[in-house]
């Protein structure tokens, strides 16, 4: 029970931060232009060839589920960066650590709260696109519900790996960080082209060291997967063999790097001298 009030106030607080209105703007703006950038009726534009309706909305859900993965991280991590930093330097937390709670219950709290926060804010913005398809369309794309749950995931997964590192690292030392990390395994799909092109052992090993240091991107073209046409999936399979093929089981793997994270940014919050 202490652990859920911590992340009820965790998840009420970031509601009203002003990352998060400005976050939530930026996201209407982008459910307002996506239409715009690629319609799920024009079939011919989007998916060529093919001119079924419902490999068209698959295209388009597609093409706004990148959108919305992008900004969503981008938003975890800017809410998240000072969570537990900011607050042991400004003092806030003794408030804290004096009531009868252990250590590991604030972290699994401001967890908790951003997780849902982040969560939640994925699958509302997940369904506003489907019910814009279904709408628009007719189509009713089954398929991206388990895409959006991916989604999810890796959001979840920026939240964990921002507070672990906000235990012990100031907010631009964590923004820096962090970033870098996105950005470099935002890219893994031609850090693997180049591997496969150069055969170079070194390209190999750091391009395998990436899938697995943070595995969103990854997550993400698995979810891109699901939402393929079958003749795009035959298309892509022949024409891009071996340069970045997600593995089914890498959600997996992401759930377990979400609980490892998590138990690490407690053994350090709790070795923490907050004096």
């Amino acid at each position: 029970m202490k652990t859920w009030a911590m992340a009820r106030f965790t998840l009420k607080e970031t509601i009203r931060s002003r990352t998060m209105i400005a976050g939530l703007v930026l996201s209407l703006l982008y459910l307002a232009i996506v239409p715009m950038l690629s319609s799920p009726s024009s079939s011919t534009t989007m998916v060529g060839a093919m001119s079924s309706q419902a490999a068209a909305s698959k295209a388009f859900l597609s093409f706004a589920l990148g959108g919305l993965n992008f900004i969503a991280m981008i938003m975890a991590i800017l809410t998240t960066l000072g969570v537990i930093y900011t607050e042991v330097e400004s003092g806030a937390i003794y408030t804290i650590v004096t009531k009868p709670l252990h250590r590991w219950q604030i972290i699994v709290g401001k967890w908790a709260g951003h997780a849902m926060l982040m969560g939640g804010y994925v699958l509302i913005m997940g369904l506003a696109l489907w019910l814009s398809v279904v709408v628009g369309s007719g189509s009713m794309v089954w398929s991206f519900f388990p895409a959006i749950a991916l989604i999810c995931l890796n959001v979840i997964t920026m939240v964990s790996l921002t507070l672990m590192f906000s235990t012990f690292t100031p907010v631009i030392a964590n923004a820096i960080f962090v970033f870098i990390v996105f950005i470099l395994s935002s890219n893994l799909r031609i850090i693997n082209a180049v591997s496969v092109a150069s055969s170079s052992l070194l390209v190999d090993i750091i391009a395998t060291g990436l899938r697995f240091l943070l595995p969103v991107s990854e997550v993400s073209s698995l979810a891109s997967r699901l939402l393929e046409d079958d003749t795009l999936k035959t298309i892509a399979t022949s024409t891009e063999p071996a340069v970045f093929t997600p593995r089914s089981w890498s959600f997996i793997y992401e759930l377990a790097y979400i609980v490892i994270i998590v138990f690490v940014a407690t053994l350090i919050f709790r070795k923490r001298d907050l004096r």
